[in-house]
């Protein structure tokens, strides 16, 4: 088996981070193309489907003699790059520095992308001694909606196993949490504030919610699963126009994970059961409204990819691997739940990395993470 290349992954990922794809708007038709044309080079059957405006997958396959079918599939979109100010590099400079790369995607997830591009070629420089289907998804929107993903899922892909490239430390992840997203409204009535007790201030009863929320996000701290404890906490909260109007509404916005196995119906009545006890304590009315539901996903550790992810993981570190819940939600979700694919969430880089100012990857992390896509590879499609 060949070495890999980490010059090419650090190459790859440098370039890649200098393609925006911040989502919103996502825009990663540019990428995609990057990325089809590495796989064009390395010998894979590769396409870009642009499916909106300036949103596209790359997707790339190879296929020797029969066997299984194995789908790799991290993101190309980005979250946005933020206060720039707060950064001491350029965001999108792709900077190789101390034995890092730096910029934003670096480790969420244009690493896992350079990782699985530089797996890739050591199985091109190879000639591919694979039995069965290597398929390789650069997917867009993952940090939005999942269109990319689903997108895919609705064109039919055909795998039996998939891996999902995220920063996860090179931890298997064989399970994730959901989430709900709420939006609660609370309707009072305006008043001249030198007059409040003729208005109904909707800003108190969002107060006297947000804290029953915190009490309840302390309880579900106690329930103890594979994939963490539950959460909740409120993020957004908008009210007031003026500061001589008694406020007459006042938003909260709210975001609950969901365990595999919790019932969202369940954690949704617990949420409203305590907002239409504000309501009536403080006179308003109420909004309630669900932005989004994302469903928990959960692959029996006993499958052949959890076991195979486990040993690859184990030959590379060098010490026994053992299967781990992901707090976060991912683009899993709609590869089990919809695409019934059994798939484990995989990759160098490490959530502490993403989503902030000077996000970086190391090359040590993605050497490694790029040895371990093969050694997945090796286990599911190598020679029998």
């Amino acid at each position: 088996m060949k070495e890999v290349d980490v010059n090419y992954a650090v190459k790859v990922l440098s370039e890649l981070i200098k393609i925006n794809t911040e989502n919103p708007p996502g825009r990663e038709i540019e990428a995609a193309e990057y990325v089809a044309e590495k796989m064009k080079e390395l010998g894979m059957k590769a396409e870009i489907d642009e499916f909106e405006p300036q949103r596209a997958n790359a997707v790339g396959v190879v296929e020797r003699e029969e066997g299984p079918g194995l789908l790799f599939a991290p993101h190309l979109d980005t979250v946005p790059v933020g206060d720039e100010s707060l950064w001491s590099v350029p965001p999108l400079s792709g900077l190789v520095k101390d034995g890092k790369v730096f910029g934003r995607g670096a480790a969420d997830d244009k690493g896992c992308v350079a990782a699985v591009l530089a797996a890739a070629k050591t199985l091109a420089d190879e000639d591919w001694p694979i039995r069965g289907k290597f398929i390789f998804a650069a997917v867009a929107d993952e940090e939005v909606g999942g269109k990319g993903i689903n997108r895919l899922i609705s064109q039919g892909v055909k795998a039996d196993y998939a891996v999902i490239g995220e920063p996860t430390g090179l931890n298997v992840y064989s399970a994730h949490n959901g989430g709900i997203k709420f939006s609660i409204k609370f309707l009072g009535k305006a008043a001249h504030a030198s007059q409040p007790y003729k208005g109904v201030n909707a800003i108190y009863a969002a107060s006297d919610f947000a804290l029953k929320i915190e009490r309840l996000a302390e309880r579900l701290r106690k329930r103890k699963t594979f994939t963490g404890s539950p959460s909740i906490a409120l993020t957004i909260i908008k009210g007031g126009v003026k500061s001589n109007i008694i406020p007459e509404t006042c938003e909260t916005v709210l975001d609950r994970r969901i365990t595999p196995g919790e019932n969202p119906d369940k954690a949704i009545n617990e949420v409203r059961k305590i907002a239409e006890r504000i309501a009536r304590t403080r006179k308003t009315k109420l909004d309630f409204k669900i932005l989004k539901i994302v469903p928990p996903a959960e692959t029996d550790r006993k499958s052949e990819i959890v076991k195979a992810a486990l040993k690859a993981v184990s030959k590379v570190l060098g010490k026994k691997a053992r299967a781990k819940g992901f707090r976060a939600t991912c683009d899993m979700t709609f590869l089990v739940n919809n695409a019934h694919i059994p798939t484990v969430i995989l990759g160098p880089g490490n959530l502490e990395q993403c989503h902030i100012a000077d996000e970086w990857i190391s090359i040590e992390d993605l050497e490694k993470g790029a040895k371990v896509y093969r050694e997945v590879v090796n286990e599911v499609l190598g020679p029998r």
